[in-house]
Parts: C-alpha cells; sequence; structure tokens
C-alpha cells in the first residue's frame, strides 16, 4: 500500500516536474503564413477595390487585423523575401538585386523557430524558387517557377501531420505572378483601369487576365485558411501578405506605393480583435522578430526588423515612425537603384542613375502580357499617355511626394521651394541610414541610358582589315610600337572580349553596317566576281533596301561619311551594284571593294621595277573617278578625305557619322621603303601596320586638338576579323581569319571619348562584358536616339553603358557564327561550321550538330581543353541554340555542303 502510495505519488510529481514544459509547449501557437507573388494591394475588395471581389482575403480581415500600411522591404522577388526569413534589409543579408541569396552565415527564420521547438516547413514559392531549401527548412517542396500544385499538395500534407511539435507553415502560391491565365470569366468591360495607366484595349484585356490570376490566389487563401484551423485549431497565428506589387508600370520594381505597400493580414483567434483595422506602419522585416515573439522567443536585437505583436494584441497603436525600402534591379531587364523613406505622410525617393532609362520585363518582353507597346503607339499620338510613358522610363534624381494629398504619387515635389527644409531633412536621414546598413549603392546589371540632349555626339569608326587581337603593343603587341592607337587607349576604355559577326571581310562589315547578323543578307564570305559568289551561295551585293546605320543617321540629321574599305559590293566584275552613297551616305572614298570615287593603290617593292597596279579589275568597272597611288599611302587618303569631311560638317553645324576603314593591314603588304627590313611577310605585315598607325594619328590629333569636336566626339577602333596566317597575330588564341576560332573572331576594340566615356573608366580595360559588332550598331543608335523603321530587327543588344564605362554588366543573350562557306577545312579535319559563345562556355559544331568542341573560355582562352564529354548538359543546350539559330537563316554554301574543291584557290587578296 504504501509502494503503491509512493508510485502514485512519484507519478504526480513527475507531471508537476514537467508542467511547466507541457503548458508552453501547449501555449506556442501553430503559425500559418501565406504569401502571395506579385500581388497590388489596391488590387482586392479588401483594400478599396470596387471592380473585383477577393472573398478570400475578406474571410481572413473578418477574422484578423488588417494593416493598411505594411512594406516590403524591396520590390522585387528574391530581396523582398530574403529581408522576411532574415529580418534584415537587402543590404545587410546580401540580397540586393533580384535573384540574389543572402549570405549564408546569417541565421534564418527556420533557425529561430528550430530553437523554439518548432517544425518549420515550406510549400511553394516561400524562398526565391530554387534558393527556397537553403533557408534551413525541414521541408521544401514545390519551389520551381509556377508549381502550381504546392498549395494543394500543402493541404494534403497538412491533414495527414501527426507530430505534436508546434508548427510554422509557410505557403507561397505563385499567383499572380505571371503568365496570367488565357481563359477567363472577367468582364473586363467593367474593370476600372488605374489612373497610372494608359487605357488600351491591350490594358483591359491584360487587366482581366491579372484579375483572374487574383481570383485563383484568393481562392487558395481561402482553402489554407479553412485547412489551417480545420487541423490546427484556434490557436494558430495566420499571416497573409504579398512579397510586393504586380507586374505592372509603377508597381514591381518601384519604390512607389504601388510597388512597395503590401496587403498584411493576421487573425489569431482570441488574440487578434476581429475585424480590426490599424494604420501602424511596418516593414516585412518585421515579420520574423514578431514569430519569434509570438512563439516565446527573445528577439534579436541585431536585426532591422522590430517585433509588432503589441500591434496585433492591441496593445499598441502604432509602430514605425519611418519606412526605408530598397531596389537595386532584376537582371539586365531592370537596371534601376533607388532608395526611398517615407514617414506619415511624405515619400522621399532617391534614384541613384537618373541618367538611366527605367526599363523592365514590361518594355523590354513581348509576348502574352505585352500590352506595353500600346502604350507607346498611343503615347505616339495622345500627349497625356505620352507623359506616362515618359514619367515611367524617364525619372529625376530625386522625388518626393505627399502622399495625403497625392496619394498616386504623380506631383513630384522635390523642385517646390515649400518643400526645399523637408527634402533637406529627408535627403539627410536617407544617407544617414544607407551609411549605417552598409549600403554600397551598387549597379547590378546592364542600364539602359536615356538618350542625351542636343548637342549630339560625333561619331567615328576605325575598323582595320585583317589585324589580330595582339597586334596592337596596347593589347599586348612586342612586334611594333603602335604609339598612337596606344595613346587612344590610354585616354580611352579597352575590350577584350570582343567580338566581330564573321571571320571574314564582307559579312563582318555587314554586321556593323545593319546591326543584324550577315547570314540575313546572305552575305557569309568575302563578295567576289558573280560565279564564284554564285557557287557560295551568297549575294552579289547588300541589298540597299536594307536598314543600315549610316542612313538612319542621315534620317536624324547627321552628315555620314565613308572612307576606307566597303567590300559590300561592287568588286571585281559586279559594276553594276549600287553606289556606296545609295546606303546612306553623303561622301565615300574607297579602293577597289566598292564604286563611287575610288582610290587604287600602286604596289612597290622598291626592287627596282616600276610599281604594279592592283585593282582586281576595279579600274574596268568605271562607276566614279579613280585615283592611284602608292600602296602604303591609301590609307593616308582615306585620313586626309576624313578630315576634309569632318572639318565641312562642323563648318556647317551638323554632327557627323565617318567610317574610316583601311584596307591595311590586309595584304598585300607594301609598307613603305624604310619599313620593309628583310622583306620577309611577318616584317612587311608589321611595316604596313605601324605606318597605318602613323597616319591614323592624324585623325585622332584633328579631334584631339579641338575642343569641341574632343568633348562631342566617339571614336571606336577595331579589326574586322582575325590576321592572315603567318601575319598578325592574335596569341595565345587558336586560329586565325576565315576560322569560328577565338582567333578568328576576337578583335581588340578601343572606345574613346572625352566627353562621353566615363573618367574612371578612361585608361582602364574591361576583361568582362562580352561586346559584338552588332552591339556596336544597337548602342550607337541608342547614343545618337535612333528610330529605325516598324519590322527591324536588330541582333544586337544595347551595351552602350559599357562602351562608355559606365557598366562592367554581361550581355543578356548569346552570340552566333557560321564559318564563311569556302572554308570547309580538311576533310580529315573539317572546320567547325557554327559556333555560340554564352557567358565563359563556347561550343563550336558541325552543321548537323556533330563534331561538339566545347571550351570554358575563362580558364581555356587557347580553346585546347574540350569539355563537350564533362558538361553535357551545356553542351547540349547550346548545340540545340546554334542549330536552331542556323536554321532560321537563309542558306548558304555551308547549308549546302558546296564542293570543296571549287572552293579549293580563292580569289587573289583573300
Amino acid at each position: 500500500m504504501k509502494l503503491k502510495h509512493l508510485v502514485a505519488s512519484l507519478f504526480v510529481t513527475g507531471l508537476d516536474l514537467f508542467a511547466p514544459f507541457a503548458a508552453s509547449h501547449a501555449s506556442q501557437p501553430h503559425i500559418v503564413v501565406f504569401l502571395s507573388d506579385d500581388h497590388t494591394l489596391t488590387d482586392s475588395s479588401v483594400y478599396g477595390a470596387t471592380d473585383i471581389v477577393t472573398p478570400g482575403m475578406q474571410r481572413v480581415a473578418d477574422s484578423g487585423m488588417t494593416f493598411q500600411r505594411a512594406f516590403v522591404a524591396s520590390p522585387s522577388c528574391a530581396p523582398s523575401r530574403a529581408a522576411l526569413l532574415t529580418g534584415l534589409m537587402p543590404a545587410g543579408n546580401g540580397a540586393e538585386a533580384n535573384h540574389a541569396r543572402p549570405r549564408k552565415e546569417i541565421k534564418k527564420l527556420p533557425a529561430y523557430l528550430h530553437e523554439l521547438g518548432y517544425e518549420v516547413v515550406a510549400f511553394g514559392k516561400v524562398g526565391h524558387y530554387a534558393q527556397t531549401p537553403e533557408y534551413g527548412f525541414d521541408l521544401a517542396r514545390h519551389f520551381t517557377y509556377h508549381d502550381d500544385v504546392a498549395v494543394g499538395e500543402a493541404i494534403k500534407w497538412l491533414n495527414q501531420r501527426e507530430s505534436d511539435k508546434p508548427l510554422c507553415l509557410f505557403v507561397g502560391t505563385n499567383w499572380p505572378h505571371v503568365p496570367w491565365p488565357q481563359v477567363t470569366d472577367i468582364d473586363s468591360a467593367k474593370i476600372e483601369i488605374p489612373s497610372t495607366h494608359v487605357h488600351t484595349p491591350q490594358t483591359r484585356r491584360a487587366r482581366a487576365r491579372y484579375y483572374q490570376a487574383i481570383h485563383t490566389m484568393d481562392d487558395e487563401l481561402g482553402r489554407v485558411f479553412d485547412a489551417a484551423y480545420e487541423k490546427l485549431g484556434d490557436n494558430t497565428l495566420f499571416i497573409h501578405t504579398s512579397d510586393h506589387g504586380a507586374q505592372w508600370p509603377f508597381a514591381k520594381w518601384n519604390l512607389y506605393d504601388e510597388g512597395i505597400r503590401t496587403p498584411l493580414i493576421a487573425a489569431w483567434p482570441e488574440k487578434i480583435k476581429v475585424g480590426a483595422q490599424t494604420e501602424a506602419m511596418v516593414s516585412w522585416v518585421d515579420l520574423l522578430p514578431t514569430l519569434v515573439e509570438a512563439a516565446g522567443g527573445t528577439i534579436d536585437q541585431t536585426l532591422d526588423g522590430r517585433s509588432f505583436l503589441p500591434v496585433l494584441l492591441g496593445d499598441a497603436q502604432t509602430h514605425r515612425q519611418e519606412i526605408y525600402t530598397t531596389h537595386s534591379g532584376d537582371g539586365n531587364f531592370n537596371v534601376y537603384p533607388s532608395r526611398s523613406l517615407r514617414d506619415e505622410q511624405f515619400k522621399y525617393i532617391r534614384n541613384l542613375h537618373p541618367e538611366f532609362r527605367f526599363e523592365s520585363h514590361v518594355t523590354k518582353l513581348r509576348g502574352k502580357e505585352d500590352y506595353w507597346l500600346s502604350w507607346v503607339a498611343k503615347a505616339e499620338k495622345n500627349q497625356h499617355a505620352a507623359a506616362k510613358v515618359k514619367r515611367y522610363q524617364q525619372r529625376p534624381a530625386e522625388e518626393l511626394y505627399d502622399l495625403a494629398a497625392d496619394p498616386h504619387e504623380t506631383n513630384n515635389l522635390a523642385g517646390d521651394p515649400a518643400q526645399a527644409e523637408r527634402l533637406a531633412d529627408m535627403r539627410e536621414k536617407l544617407t544617414a541610414w544607407l551609411g549605417k546598413q552598409g549600403d554600397q549603392r551598387t549597379t547590378y546589371g546592364m542600364p539602359t541610358l536615356v538618350p542625351r540632349s542636343d548637342p549630339r555626339p560625333n561619331i567615328i569608326t576605325v575598323f582595320i582589315d585583317d589585324m589580330g587581337w595582339t597586334d596592337l603593343s596596347c593589347f599586348g603587341g612586342t612586334e611594333v610600337e603602335t604609339t598612337k592607337i596606344d595613346q587612344l587607349a590610354s585616354q580611352g576604355l579597352r575590350f577584350t572580349n570582343f567580338y566581330v559577326n564573321s571571320p571574314i571581310c564582307s559579312p563582318s562589315r555587314t554586321a556593323l553596317t545593319t546591326g543584324q547578323y550577315p547570314a540575313r543578307h546572305r552575305i557569309t564570305s568575302f563578295l567576289a566576281e558573280r560565279q564564284m559568289n554564285k557557287i557560295r551561295g551568297i549575294a552579289n551585293w547588300l541589298d540597299v533596301t536594307a536598314v543600315t546605320l549610316p542612313r538612319l543617321m542621315a534620317q536624324a540629321g547627321y552628315r555620314a561619311g565613308h572612307f576606307g574599305k566597303w567590300h559590300m559590293g561592287g568588286q571585281r566584275d559586279v559594276g553594276e551594284a549600287p553606289s556606296i552613297t545609295k546606303y546612306g551616305f553623303d561622301a565615300s572614298l574607297t579602293n577597289f571593294e566598292g564604286l563611287g570615287p575610288r582610290v587604287l593603290p600602286l604596289c612597290d617593292a622598291h626592287d627596282g621595277q616600276p610599281p604594279k597596279r592592283y585593282d582586281l579589275g576595279s579600274a574596268a568597272l568605271g562607276r566614279g573617278p579613280i585615283e592611284w597611288v602608292d600602296r602604303s599611302q591609301v590609307t593616308a587618303r582615306y585620313v586626309e578625305r576624313a578630315i576634309e569631311f569632318i572639318d565641312a560638317s562642323e563648318a556647317e553645324g551638323k554632327p557627323f557619322f565617318v567610317n574610316v576603314w583601311p584596307d591595311d593591314v590586309h595584304s598585300p603588304f607594301f609598307p613603305p621603303e624604310a619599313k620593309r627590313g628583310d622583306a620577309t611577310k611577318k616584317t612587311l605585315y608589321y611595316g604596313v601596320l605601324k605606318t597605318m598607325d602613323a597616319q591614323l594619328g592624324k585623325l585622332f590629333d584633328r579631334i584631339r586638338s579641338d575642343d569641341k569636336l574632343r568633348n562631342n566626339t566617339l571614336i571606336l577602333l577595331c579589326s574586322d576579323n582575325g590576321p592572315e596566317p603567318g601575319a598578325g597575330s592574335s596569341h595565345p588564341l587558336r586560329g586565325a581569319k576565315g576560322l569560328l576560332y577565338e582567333g578568328g573572331i576576337r578583335s581588340p576594340l578601343i572606345v574613346w571619348g572625352p566627353g562621353n566615356v566615363a573618367s574612371s573608366a578612361a585608361g582602364s580595360s574591361n576583361d568582362t562584358t562580352i561586346v559584338s559588332s552588332v552591339d556596336l550598331v544597337a548602342s550607337l543608335m541608342s547614343l545618337s536616339n535612333l528610330s529605325p523603321p516598324k519590322g527591324y530587327h536588330s541582333d544586337g543588344e544595347d551595351l552602350l553603358a559599357a562602351l562608355l564605362g559606365i557598366s562592367q554588366a554581361q550581355r543578356s543573350g548569346s552570340l552566333f557564327w557560321r564559318r564563311p562557306p569556302d572554308r570547309p577545312g580538311r576533310k580529315a579535319h573539317p572546320n567547325p561550321d557554327l559556333a555560340v559563345r554564352d557567358g565563359p562556355w563556347k561550343l563550336l559544331c558541325q552543321i548537323d550538330g556533330s563534331a561538339v568542341q566545347l571550351y570554358n573560355l575563362e580558364n581555356d582562352i587557347r580553346e585546347k581543353r574540350n569539355l563537350a564529354g564533362d558538361r553535357k548538359q551545356i553542351a547540349q543546350r547550346l548545340k540545340r541554340a546554334v542549330l536552331e539559330w542556323n536554321e532560321s537563316l537563309p542558306q548558304d554554301g555551308v547549308s549546302s555542303h558546296v564542293d570543296n574543291a571549287k572552293q579549293k584557290h580563292l580569289v587573289p587578296g583573300e
């Protein structure tokens, strides 16, 4: 009996000993957080919308508290979610630009809750897609892009859960993130178009599809809300919020309220007052400490976030006096860093680079969600639409808004003298906060620049013929010192990842003239006599109706001149080709590879014999006056004529676009007698190079000596392809002219322009950005604010920010090449037909996809280690891309397998 009482006593005592733990465990709430994706707060009936009903959100609101002033830390997915899951602002956690990750060593939300005994689970998009498991969840599922089974699977898992541990469940839907549903039951006629939008039928249809996506999200929210309380009971803190505004102008990627003010609704039976509303200002970084405190934990005082649990419980009416937000960009789609501060009534926005044009997926992507073009089209005829388009894309350095009087933030008060004191105060506060955050104001990605106002810049392109990547001494050449070009480089910017779009003359020039891959124009090798062109399946000349850079320049008010080698028609026996001026030039002077005024060479070997004429039949074609000069002085004649043209343009007060395209250092090599040396091929080549350098120096000196020209002229110097074997050097690159290996297509590029290139970049080298000839055209169009005609397809990207030394970011897409049809290689060792460069990777293959070679150029610039067998996924992806690209283009001799024997002996000079 005594033993029985003792056992009973011990049993009761044991219960008492564990009672505190049991009570604590029982008092910890379950937590369920439902995240929507890209949902603007005002697009819901809970927050005042009258053209859409969100009953799921309304049920949560009726059960708890609705926050009227909740804000995300950043208006793009990855940094917003990283801030939520770390309690730190983007600069503090390291995830600043979209797709960035927080630093590994930072403690994340699951770790805080694990310490409190919680099971922490994520279904769907909680972190930024594949980043979700990296946050340390016990279980993370269905986190890929629009993995739309996530909500259903979360409910299924919850209903089957048997653990008695407290649960924190995150459920992230991908709705209403694009792509929006194609089928909708929304009556588009009843949709109210926001005042900040341009009213077009396309806008109305797009908003109907967006609303359909909201309905899907709202339905999912209601299902999760019901499942949570049915399974977990009343001691469950339920929170609904969204990561930022929707993919509409002035919302996502923007620091206006449409981008950063977010829905936030919380329910917790018997804890949060039913149907409550609060004006307390809270930030997404506050969610982590709030959940930790609700779970019974101690708040980490080093966090940027502060718990607003007192607001939820009705013990406080206010929380923050100021809200700070940041935005750093989204790849190359959106490069527009900005920071903001708001208080109870005013918001201050600092745009770190107002010289950038605001671009985004909205303006750049074409597809099912594309309504932007309808805005642009209406803006051409409607001043109100034009004002909205301009306001979206061009912004001042500072913006200040009275949110009480101007909730849509359209009346910028930064220039109002009455607000000068307030502006200065908020400016100072933001600057101090950025300092405390350690915010470096980094620019991520390749920005698009706002077209400059008058005066328009003068532009000179110098396209040297057959010069190797390392022939210039400023690019490591040691054979001769290219003094004048080196001086240009010392004041400008060098690019070591520049490519021409073909390893041979005519197509390379076609790309720099049209901004398109030369195969689009059926020019894939040097143009010769018509029979040879026919055999190779190429055109006899560039179509005169093609969109060309000089023609666009002329239409924009430029004087355009071409002085040098043309080689896009009018050679050999093709005398009926259009003259050079038919392509948009006001004046021209060329050699035997074009029509119009020509300077033809007399080749003097200084061997006692008379100089020999070398014109490949050009003199017999007529079609322009002809001047015969010593071969070593042809470039000097081009330079002389170009300077005359520049002087005339300056006298007329017009901007100029000038090509100076010497046929040096192309063979045959006939330098002045003093530079012939031992008369070997290599010595003669470098004698020509040294001579040409001095001759081009006169052009450079003319620009430098005139302050007006110096400060408003951009010079771009490069080579049209690799060197002829045995002449110049592209060491250590593999290959030479005619081949798709690096030595055939990689060229030196120098960009000079003290009034255009950033002073901080002068004398430096960009070894990162991959640039090509077609990119130069797109960038020059941007610089000069040119408008190509409708239907024109540019193959280049606007990399002007890189060319001007503002950015070293990477181009977005891949570059592609097709070999010249007359360079098949030997039967036993055929030359690659196709090539693609994508980031560090370069793939070469035959036209049927065989003989794949894959190189990582970052650590194998010599193209020696073929990784196709080791990196099969990359090889397969790039092979598919280059084959699809090639199939989209007109065929030539490569496609039709021209008999190699017919092309064994090429036209002299090539």
